[in-house]
């Protein structure tokens, strides 16, 4: 009779343990399952949100992004708006644009950025952009964020 709570306690190790080995070797296809079914999605503060425009200069292109403005509670007064200059080994030595970030038809910024040494300046001729916050090297060309005013706030 001593023995019958250590036979059940191995019984049930026993019958666990192929469900534990199939929760980790599935775990991939699950996590990828259980993030389509809830709709997570990374931040835009990560990912310089969804691409809002492409501008095609022959061999390289420019990726405007959609201004960022998320807080945990509604929007914030100051964001960033992400321009991707890529692919990397088609970029010039400098890129000089004329930046119409919002899409209105009007330019907002200049860009000069120095694909060398990964430096950049900005002309505002728009009263919500800041100026330069950040400019990073990626696998596919050069992000740079512009920080702006928010026009709602």
């Amino acid at each position: 009779m001593r023995r019958l709570p250590a036979v059940l306690g191995y019984a049930l190790a026993a019958l666990a343990l192929p469900i534990v080995l199939a929760t980790f070797v599935g775990l991939s296809s699950w996590e990828t399952a259980l993030v389509r079914a809830t709709g997570v999605r990374v931040s835009p503060w990560f990912t310089g949100g969804e691409v809002a425009a492409t501008v095609s200069h022959g061999p390289y292109e420019t990726r405007i992004h959609e201004p960022v403005f998320q807080a945990l509670f509604g929007e914030r007064r100051e964001g960033f708006v992400q321009l991707v200059v890529a692919p990397a080994d088609s970029l010039p030595e400098v890129v000089d644009e004329a930046v119409d970030y919002d899409l209105d038809g009007s330019v907002d910024f200049r860009l000069r950025l120095d694909t060398a040494t990964d430096s950049a300046e900005i002309d505002a001729t728009d009263p919500r952009v800041i100026g330069l916050q950040s400019v990073t090297r990626l696998d596919d060309g050069v992000a740079v964020r512009v920080a702006v005013r928010n026009a709602r706030r």
